[in-house]
């Protein structure tokens, strides 16, 4: 973890005491597990290799967006009474806007998982992703914790509200770019105009309506 990630992580796990912080942990793992089976049914009935989605519980924090990450990729527990995570097989850029910045997640699973990881280098990826937003690449592609191996990316677009720049703006800018990349590469559908991403990559998605 970089300087930047464990500065960050301190400054959002002040003012909460360890009873606190494990209960924000568990309902962030919860919602990344709840939108991996999402994304798993999503795949499975379009047959579509990468998605980019929000998270709303990170608020820009990149450690716990890592966190969110993890969860979706996680192999579902067989003794579980609900299904979570199941979508490692599914590459993702993954969004989540706080006050001070917009957190930005990349992974890109192992090629005999899916079909169309050689299409996604990573690093450029993200790093076009970056380029539309004036964001910073903090984790350079790395081996990402996931039973379908593959690689994880991060970065971070800082907030400058007095120039009349938000992380909420830039986090649908980011995910423009983000589509614009898989699109030019053949990784997703081109866009024909209906509204049906939205409905899975929105920030209004209801959890529970799946």
């Amino acid at each position: 973890m970089k300087k930047e990630e464990k500065k960050e992580e301190k400054k959002a796990d002040a003012g909460l005491d360890a009873k606190a912080l494990e209960k924000l942990k568990a309902k962030i793992i919860k919602e990344g597990g709840k939108k991996g089976v999402e994304i798993e049914g999503a795949s499975d009935m379009g047959g579509l290799d990468f998605f980019c989605t929000t998270m709303e519980l990170p608020e820009g924090n990149l450690e716990y967006l890592t966190l969110s990450m993890d969860s979706m990729n996680a192999d579902p527990d067989p003794e579980a009474e609900d299904r979570k995570g199941c979508s490692g097989h599914v590459g993702k850029m993954i969004f989540s806007a706080g006050v001070e910045q917009l957190a930005i997640v990349a992974y890109v699973p192992a090629g005999e998982h899916n079909k169309s990881a050689g299409k996604v280098d990573i690093k450029t990826w993200i790093e076009d992703v970056c380029k539309a937003t004036g964001g910073t690449v903090v984790s350079p592609p790395a081996a990402a914790s996931s039973p379908k191996g593959g690689s994880i990316a991060t970065a971070i677009v800082k907030s400058d509200p007095s120039n009349g720049k938000f992380a909420i703006k830039d986090k649908d800018t980011a995910m423009a770019a983000a589509f614009t990349y898989l699109r030019a590469h053949g990784a997703f559908p081109d866009d024909d105009g209906d509204d049906s991403d939205e409905m899975v990559f929105g920030d209004d998605d209801n959890l529970d309506d799946y």
